[in-house]
């Protein structure tokens, strides 16, 4: 059972500090660490992926969108792997690469954060672009209800932004968070806005989690 999944929190700011502490004490997590004020790169994502690779809107997508957390390197690769475009986010969006047609023997070294602009070529954010069919993102928490939260530097919020504003995503995009199950808690819709945008498909090592945006 999760020990923090009813926990009462009063902010944001006091779930990251408990996920982190927990994560860490519990040797939850892998290289970079410590994970305070990072996206948890948590020890067996692999299953995860193994999840999403099964999913219905994995194998219909052409084009995916990653951010580049540690924890995601397996996403990418195995996108880059099946032949799928991918476009990811430099880290602290300091730029956007669309990588495609990557030689199989080279998708491993592309889908690091240095082999980006290696291996990919650099891009403007606008609607010549290709269509995201996945946005596939880190988080330090979700909740059941689809909300999530991330290390608070708003790089997530600004990607989804720079994203939906060039209409390369929209509302019908499915938006899948990669998670350990520890960080997947019951509901902290009252410390979220409106604005935030939701998750539409957890993913955790454990089990694919589809919460009822509705509610």
């Amino acid at each position: 059972m999760n020990p923090l999944a009813f926990r009462k929190f009063k902010s944001k700011e006091e779930i990251r500090k408990a996920i982190w502490a927990y994560m860490e004490k519990e040797i939850l997590v892998s290289f970079p660490r410590p994970c305070y004020g990072r996206i948890p790169n948590f020890i067996g994502v692999e299953k995860a992926v193994n999840h999403l690779k099964k999913l219905k809107e994995w194998h219909e997508a052409k084009t995916i969108f990653a951010a580049p957390d540690a924890v995601l390197f397996q996403v990418r690769l195995e996108a880059l792997k099946e032949g799928k475009a991918l476009l990811v986010a430099a880290p602290r969006l300091t730029g956007f690469y669309l990588l495609q047609d990557v030689p199989l023997g080279k998708a491993f070294l592309a889908s690091r954060i240095k082999g980006f602009s290696q291996f990919g070529q650099k891009v403007e954010i606008n609607s010549s672009l290709p269509k995201i069919d996945l946005y596939i993102t880190g988080a330090v928490a979700c909740d059941k209800k689809g909300n999530r939260i991330g290390k608070g530097a708003g790089y997530g919020d600004q990607e989804d932004r720079i994203l939906s504003e060039a209409g390369l995503i929209n509302e019908k995009t499915p938006r899948i968070a990669i998670i350990h199950e520890i960080q997947l808690l019951e509901d902290f819709s009252f410390l979220v806005s409106k604005e935030d945008k939701k998750i539409s498909i957890i993913i955790t090592p454990k089990k694919i989690y589809r919460p009822n945006l509705k509610s």
